[in-house]
């Protein structure tokens, strides 16, 4: 804890360098596309927050459960993770605010870096689907930025905010927010707070669901425009959760702490030739603490991990204007992730006997988790937009990272397992892309997109230690030697807008060099409760060959005035071709639609989202088919005066008793049971805005 601390005064140090190093519109850091850009984007869609509010989803992950190409895993009620068609975890490039990043430290992922950032503190999410920018750091598979609340300037001094509280009857379900904002010409600060206490809630079929949590967290931001065209910010946030149940992992969460904090300046307009610059520095610490203290083998064995993660890093882009239709931005990033942890572990009877032998002393053991390790990336892009006519912008991009990956504290076992040495590891990932973008007047935008994108093996994957942390009862095995994944994606989009209707297509495919993924190894026998099946630890390795192919398609329909239909779908096909089976936890075809109703003071309307049957399951991951269903949301929300909103909704209005393909089953409970969804919930929801 000293080390971290002393880690946060180093960087709070660099941090008011950068503050006085600096010394009449509003410039805005945290979109990763300017708005001169708009016109040019390849393959982005935003989230909007009227969108992620009416729903009043339980953490971050959850506002993509409703987007084309996405689902979601799930281990609990919280912490959920989205998937990109088949890209998950460290395969996504998720980030807050155009560039801050951070990490788990959890090795079940429990706390997941998108879970360090409350829903309500949310603007919109800018995705890209593939590996389309080399600006934001190495992307194998999509980009997702995170937006955080911005201030709305318009002259002179304001205050503002808003009060909000809500409950759910499905696991009663208490949530709270606040959000305050000052404004002036030159200053504004924004506090956020938001307080959430769910119980454990009833699935369709009446079953109670381990999926109690508590979380409070509350963010900080404050801005200074010295001129119209510059802006410096400084952002803090804080998130304690507490006794979050994970019932599809073998321990639960009692504590988990995070803290971030990022500086960034930016400057607009600084010559006719040198249009902006950007800069950003930025802290993550989380400190998570998991135990068996609610789960049956309890007295066989009590288990308690204390794990960290830090990530510290930044970035520097200038963008250069190199004729009338020329863009180029050239720019360098870097970011360090350190993971540590032990497992206290207090025996109280070995069962691999015949009777099992009770200790009339119990014996206590302390496992390495992550073996102080990390992992540095440094890297440097150029990524050049031209405008070759009225039509037609082509954008291409190259990016270097320099990896190095180190191991400080190797378990005895582990050292020994690879020679008795383990040298640090250093990869050179070379990334490219190339886009087209076509448009003539109000015909349809065609966008064809090609990209290379390449990812190293993270922490778990390279150094974990005999941890069941997949998806599956098997203990896991880090490799130092794992080769960094290639994809080598294109993507093809077709759009159109009409007066009253807009539709997409898009089509993709993505053949991968080196997937990391896990085997079981007959050399590597179980080491903790050998007696116990599966007999053989899984070692992480690198699969030759796979690919990923699919669609996503949309359409928005105003069928009356303010009468809207929405409807989208997506469908990822993906196969391990080295192994001749399909690849694990993939979202099987996904269709949602709904229908709403908007005047100024009325938004009311209903959801479904419809999930066909997912009968292609990677076997050697124990993964098993799941049943499609279909859900349907009723949401209404009112503002009778301005200062006043009510939201009724009833979620799973048929009480459908369902599992996503991507939830995890139970795990190390009493019973065995699928990780079933909420069923019928009424909900009422009240924000006060002044």
């Amino acid at each position: 804890m000293k080390y971290k601390l002393l880690q946060l005064a180093s960087l709070l140090l660099l941090l008011s360098f950068g503050v006085f190093g600096q010394q009449d519109t509003t410039v805005y850091i945290e979109e990763i596309l300017v708005q001169a850009e708009r016109s040019n984007d390849i393959l982005q869609s935003n989230i909007s927050a009227s969108s992620i509010q009416l729903g009043t989803p339980r953490d971050a992950g959850e506002i993509f459960k409703d987007q084309a190409g996405f689902g979601i895993v799930k281990r609990g009620n919280y912490a959920q993770e989205p998937v990109l068609r088949g890209f998950k975890y460290e395969q996504l490039n998720i980030m807050l605010d155009g560039g801050t990043k951070s990490a788990a430290a959890c090795p079940n992922r429990m706390d997941p870096a998108i879970s360090q950032i409350s829903p309500d503190e949310i603007e919109k999410v800018e995705v890209i689907r593939g590996p389309y920018s080399v600006r934001y750091g190495a992307t194998m598979g999509g980009i997702l930025n995170i937006i955080s609340r911005r201030p709305e300037h318009s002259g002179g001094l304001k205050f503002k905010g808003s009060l909000e509280g809500g409950y759910e009857s499905n696991g009663s379900n208490l949530f709270s927010n606040l959000h305050l904002q000052t404004l002036h010409e030159k200053y504004d600060a924004s506090f956020n707070a938001s307080w959430k206490d769910f119980g454990n809630y009833e699935s369709g079929s009446g079953q109670e669901i381990a999926s109690a949590f508590k979380r409070v967290g509350y963010s900080l931001k404050l801005g200074y425009n010295p001129k119209h065209n510059q802006r410096l910010q400084l952002s803090w946030r804080q998130g304690f959760g507490r006794d979050i149940l994970h019932a599809g992992l073998p321990m639960d969460a009692d504590v988990d702490n995070s803290s971030m904090i990022s500086l960034d300046y930016a400057i607009t307009s600084l010559s006719p030739s040198l249009l902006n610059f950007k800069a950003k520095l930025y802290g993550s610490f989380v400190d998570h603490e998991m135990s068996n203290k609610r789960r049956p083998n309890v007295n066989v064995v009590n288990s308690v991990s204390n794990t960290d993660a830090t990530v510290i890093g930044g970035r520097a882009e200038l963008s250069l204007k190199g004729g009338t239709n020329d863009v180029l931005f050239i720019g360098i990033d870097a970011n360090s992730t350190a993971k540590d942890g032990t497992r206290h572990r207090i025996v109280y009877k070995n069962v691999c006997t015949v009777p099992p032998t009770v200790f009339e002393t119990p014996k206590e053991f302390d496992d390495l988790v992550f073996q102080d390790s990390k992992v540095d990336d440094m890297g440097v892009f150029a990524e050049n937009r031209l405008r070759i006519n009225e039509y037609l912008v082509w954008m291409t991009g190259l990016r270097l990272d320099i990896v190095t990956a180190s191991i400080r504290n190797p378990a005895a076992d582990f050292l020994e397992l690879y020679g008795g040495k383990i040298e640090d590891k250093t990869d050179l990932n070379l990334g490219a892309t190339t886009a087209l973008t076509w448009k003539k007047g109000n015909g349809p935008e065609l966008q064809w997109a090609i990209g290379r994108g390449v990812r190293s093996a993270e922490i778990t994957e390279r150094f974990i230690n005999h941890f069941t942390v997949g998806m599956d009862a098997h203990e896991y095995v880090g490799n130092p030697n794992l080769k960094p994944e290639v994809n080598y994606q294109t993507d093809l989009r077709v759009g159109k807008d009409f007066k009253h209707f807009s539709g997409y297509v898009n089509v993709f495919y993505a053949y991968i060099e080196n997937y990391i993924s896990a085997y079981v190894d007959s050399t590597l026998p179980r080491k903790y409760m050998p007696c116990m099946e599966p007999k053989f630890a899984k070692r992480f390795t690198n699969v030759e060959e796979s690919f990923m192919t699919g669609f996503e398609a949309g359409i928005m329909v105003e069928l009356l005035k303010k009468l809207e239909l929405d409807l989208n779908a997506g469908y990822t096909y993906a196969q391990n071709v080295t192994m001749d089976e399909p690849l694990p936890e993939v979202p099987p075809l996904m269709v949602n639609a709904s229908l709403f109703y908007k005047t100024e003071k009325i938004n009311t309307g209903i959801k479904s989202r419809i999930a066909a049957e997912q009968n292609r399951v990677a076997a050697s991951f124990s993964e098993t088919t799941t049943p499609g269903f279909s859900v349907f949301d009723v949401l209404f929300s009112y503002q009778p005066i301005k200062i006043l909103e009510i939201k009724i909704s009833v979620t799973n209005i048929l009480n459908e008793n369902y599992a996503e393909h991507l939830s995890r089953p139970y795990k190390n409970m009493d019973s065995q049971s699928l990780y079933f969804e909420p069923g019928r919930s009424f909900n009422l929801g009240v924000k006060l805005m002044f």
